[in-house]
C-alpha cells in the first residue's frame, strides 16, 4: 500500500484519495498498476498524444524491458511538465538529451530525447514548456519517452492520467 499512499499525495501541497465515486474499494492488483487521481498531471505533449509504446517491465530490475511510455512526437514539438516539480537533470546521457523532473513523494519523470534549456533546479509548474522533442535512442524522430519512477521503482506513467481500473457494474437500486 506504500504506492498507493505516494501517489495518492504525489501532487504538491494536494492530497487526493485513490476511491471511487462509489466507494467500493481500489481495484485489485499491484499498486505499480493502480490509477492515480484523475486530472493531477497531464499529458506531456498537447493535445492528447497517441501511445506508441507502452509500459512493459522486466520481470527482474535487471532485465531488459520497456521501463516508460513512448508518445508519438517529432523532432521540435514542445514538451510539458506533467505536474509541479524541481528539475533534477537536465543533459546528456550516453546518445540523448534527457531531462529529469522530481515531483516530491519519491516521483521522478524521464523525458528523452528532450533539449532542454532549464537548469538543475529550476521549478516547473504542471504544463509548463521544459523543453522540445531531440533525437536519439530508440525514440529517434517518432516519439517522446517518458519515464515515471516511485522510489527508484519504475512504473507506468501513463497511470498518471488515465484510470485503468476495470468497470464495475453495479444493481440499478
Amino acid at each position: 500500500m506504500k504506492t498507493v499512499s505516494a501517489l495518492a499525495g504525489f501532487a504538491i501541497g494536494t492530497v487526493v484519495l485513490l476511491a471511487p465515486a462509489s466507494g467500493l474499494p481500489p481495484a485489485p492488483g499491484p499498486a505499480s498498476q493502480r490509477a492515480a487521481p484523475a486530472g493531477a498531471w497531464s499529458w506531456p505533449l498537447p493535445p492528447i498524444p497517441r501511445v506508441v509504446g507502452g509500459f512493459d517491465p522486466p520481470a527482474q530490475r535487471w532485465l531488459s524491458g520497456h521501463r516508460g511510455a513512448d508518445l508519438e512526437a517529432g523532432p521540435g514539438d514542445a514538451v510539458s511538465a506533467p505536474a509541479d516539480g524541481i528539475v533534477s537533470f537536465s543533459g546528456t546521457i550516453v546518445d540523448r538529451p534527457v531531462i529529469v523532473i522530481n515531483h516530491g513523494s519519491g516521483l521522478l519523470s524521464s523525458f528523452e530525447p528532450v533539449r532542454s534549456t532549464l537548469a538543475v533546479g529550476a521549478i516547473v509548474s504542471a504544463k509548463d514548456e521544459i523543453g522540445v522533442v531531440g533525437t536519439g535512442a530508440h525514440c529517434d524522430a517518432r516519439c517522446l519517452h517518458w519515464g515515471l519512477r516511485l522510489d527508484g521503482e519504475y512504473i507506468d506513467p501513463l497511470l498518471t492520467i488515465i484510470d485503468t481500473r476495470p468497470s464495475i457494474l453495479l444493481p440499478l437500486d
